[in-house]
């Protein structure tokens, strides 16, 4: 099967820097982007697709392993200025606990800000009374779609979890300082909550 793809996020324009007589002077390359021709699916899970994805690279096609995905979010639940909220959870990649934000995969046509709010309250149990948008960002822009979306969440009131049947899933509150020192020690080994917990302390919290 094979459908239409988008063209790649790529500007048509690149600018180059150049040092003339100590000035800065910027000069526009005008490039031929990659774009993409057709993809063929391969299989389709529960939720996501592997694809072969058909790139015209100007030169050359070459044929490249994509996963389509939906996108996802990442939340940062904070209990206070100095708390947060994780999840000790069994992952399959890593076949093993690990400690990580909670997060969760957008359900077709769903709002990332919505997502947040309903992610957040089945893995922990509260609901938030802020929800902010902070970033986002591609998981692993070498072989997936995925586009992940960071928020920020405060005011935060328990009414209970909802875990979904296949998540095995433990609640693990602690200090923000502590979180980032296992982030350090490579306790933490999570690239979404690594990227979401830096951000926030470096360009958040600092400036708050």
């Amino acid at each position: 099967m094979r459908w239409k793809s988008l063209d790649m996020t790529m500007n048509k324009y690149k600018m180059i820097g150049m040092n003339i007589q100590g000035q800065t002077v910027n000069r526009v390359e005008k490039q031929r982007t990659p774009r993409s021709i057709s993809y063929e699916l391969l299989c389709k899970g529960k939720r996501f697709a592997f694809a072969l994805s058909k790139i015209d690279f100007v030169d050359r096609v070459i044929v490249r392993d994509l996963l389509i995905h939906p996108g996802a979010v990442v939340i940062i639940p904070l209990i206070s200025d100095h708390e947060i909220i994780m999840l000790k959870q069994y992952r399959p990649g890593p076949q093993g606990w690990i400690l990580e934000l909670p997060a969760g995969t957008l359900e077709a046509g769903e709002d990332p800000r919505d997502a947040a709010a309903r992610e957040l309250l089945e893995e922990t149990g509260y609901r938030a009374g802020e929800i902010r948008f902070l970033f986002k960002m591609y998981s692993s822009p070498g072989i997936s779609t995925e586009m992940l979306y960071v928020f920020l969440a405060r005011d935060l009131v328990y009414v209970g979890e909802d875990h979904q049947e296949d998540e095995m899933i433990e609640i693990v509150r602690m200090g923000i300082d502590d979180a980032i020192e296992m982030i350090r020690k490579g306790v933490v080994v999570d690239a979404k909550t690594i990227a979401s917990l830096l951000y926030y302390i470096s360009l958040v919290k600092e400036s708050a």
